[in-house]
Parts: C-alpha cells; structure tokens; sequence
C-alpha cells in the first residue's frame, strides 16, 4: 500500500492564522469622528451659505489658542457644512461664546447656528 506525503494544511495554516489575529489592531469602535465641543454649522437658504462669516470663523479659528482641534465636515451640494471644533480642557464654553458672538442674530443670506457644552445652542434667525 502506498500512502501519499500530503501536507497537512490545517496543521501549517492555523499556527499563521493565530498569529494574523494576535497582531491586528483593535478597530475603532467610534466612527472616526472627532469630539467637538462647538460646532458651527453652515447651512443654505438655496444659494449657498454666508461666504463672508464662513471666512471669518475660519481665520478666527486659525489663531485660536483655546481650540485644539477644528474639523470641516462637508455635507450640503451649495457649500454646506459643519466646522466640529475640539476645545482644549476647560475652554470649552469660552470657545462656544467667542464664536456664538460671531453669528449675527437676523440673516438673509444663510442660516448658522452653533452647539456647545451643556446643550448650549444658538441659530440665526432667517428671513420672514
């Protein structure tokens, strides 16, 4: 009788699987998203948003010390989007009311508004 060397495959391939999954790395259970303490967003009438404030924020944004983190999130086909900001500690609330001071009360050419900690929130009244 004649037995075949055959390799056992299960014996060669499970030590390699094992050792695949002892180094994955652990998957991000949170999306992705970034923390934001503030966010600005950016809406539209049907004409695009406030191009002027928009620019404003983001410069502002630029220099600011209390802001860790800022994030743009796209979502709207006229510009639209929402600027996620991330504080640094404890300046969370100093970051929502620099910003929420920004945001004129009455718009015509765009909606903002702007949440912060707390549940703190503030949008721009539209025309009427």
């Amino acid at each position: 009788m004649i037995r075949s060397r055959a390799p056992n495959w299960a014996a060669l391939l499970l030590p390699i699987a094992l050792a695949a999954c002892a180094t994955a790395p652990l998957a991000d259970t949170s999306g992705g998203e970034a923390h934001c303490d503030v966010t600005l967003k950016f809406a539209s009438y049907g004409a695009g948003i406030d191009r002027a404030l928009s620019d404003k924020v983001a410069t502002t944004v630029k220099a600011d010390r209390d802001v860790a983190n800022a994030e743009r999130k796209p979502w709207g086909k006229e510009g639209e989007y929402d600027l996620c900001l991330t504080a640094r500690p404890s300046k969370g609330m100093a970051v929502y009311e620099r910003y929420r001071a920004m945001l004129p009360a009455k718009s015509l050419k765009a909606p903002t508004s702007i949440e912060g900690p707390g549940g703190m929130r503030f949008e721009t009244i539209g025309p009427m």
